[in-house]
C-alpha cells in the first residue's frame, strides 16, 4: 500500500460536489504531510511530522503536475466513485487542474 500525502483543495474543483473531500497522492513526499492547494491556487505544506506544528504554513515552489485522488458515495452496487484530478503547477501556483480517468 506505501505512504501517501494528503491534499484539500480551496481553489476550485472541476466537480463543485467534491470541493470538501480530502485527497491523497503520491505526487509528493509521501511522508504523510498535509498539503493545501489554497483559493489564490497556492500549494501549501500545512502539517508534517518533520517540523514542529506551531510552525507557520509554508508555502511551496512546486513544479510540475500532481495527481490526487478518492473515492466517495457508495453507489447502488456497493461501489464507490473514483475522484482523480491531475493539477499543473508552475513555481507553486495552479495553472489548471482537471479530472483524469472518470468512471
Amino acid at each position: 500500500m506505501g505512504m501517501f500525502d494528503t491534499i484539500r483543495c480551496e481553489y476550485p474543483l472541476p466537480d463543485k460536489q467534491f470541493q470538501k473531500e480530502s485527497f491523497q497522492t503520491k505526487s509528493l513526499e509521501c511522508l504523510l504531510d498535509e498539503y493545501k492547494i489554497t483559493m489564490r491556487g497556492r500549494l501549501v505544506l500545512v502539517r508534517s511530522g518533520r517540523r514542529n506544528q506551531s510552525d507557520p504554513i509554508v508555502e511551496t515552489e512546486h513544479h510540475g503536475d500532481i495527481r490526487f485522488y478518492t473515492s466517495v458515495g457508495e453507489r447502488d452496487d456497493g461501489s464507490y466513485e473514483w475522484v482523480e484530478y491531475e493539477a499543473r503547477f508552475t513555481e507553486g501556483t495552479v495553472q489548471w487542474i482537471k479530472r483524469v480517468g472518470k468512471q
